[in-house]
């Protein structure tokens, strides 16, 4: 039985032309390798590597969304390599003044700066707002 806290509330998309360039430049690099590779030229496996890395990019992109909105906490998953898990409890406020980031501000006064690059356009405000709503939320029912 899943847990309720675990539910997802929110998805926010990525963009599609950024899933189209890196899924489409993986798989010419890839048909490109095999290509050289029939022809017994060497390049074909120095194309090899990058256009498996960035197919395997490609696909992570489309099966995954940029951003998942929980109960308790966030998750921006930018790429392959930038993963990360935010809790409310530890966010004061955020600074949205920016188109292309959101800026945390924790309860320490330290700031983070969260890149929105490869989010739908459509959804960068939704997105912002929730995050001023779900802190908000938070910060109204703190003891500390």
């Amino acid at each position: 039985m899943k847990n309720k806290s675990e539910e997802t509330k929110e998805y926010f998309e990525r963009s599609i032309l950024l899933v189209i360039v890196v899924a489409g430049s993986g798989i010419f690099l890839d048909w490109l390798s095999i290509t050289w590779l029939l022809d017994v030229n060497p390049w074909g496996t120095a194309t090899a590597i990058p256009g498996l890395m960035l197919t395997l990019q490609g696909i992570w992109l489309i099966v995954n969304p940029f951003a998942v909105i929980y109960e308790d906490r966030f998750e921006i998953k930018q790429s392959l390599l930038y993963n990360k898990e935010f809790f409310y409890l530890d966010a004061k406020s955020i600074d949205d003044k920016k188109t292309h980031s959101v800026q945390i501000i924790y309860n320490d006064g330290d700031l983070e700066n969260l890149p929105l690059l490869g989010m739908r356009a459509s959804h960068k405000q939704l997105f912002k707002d929730r995050l001023k709503e779900k802190i908000a939320e938070s910060v109204k029912h703190r003891d500390f």
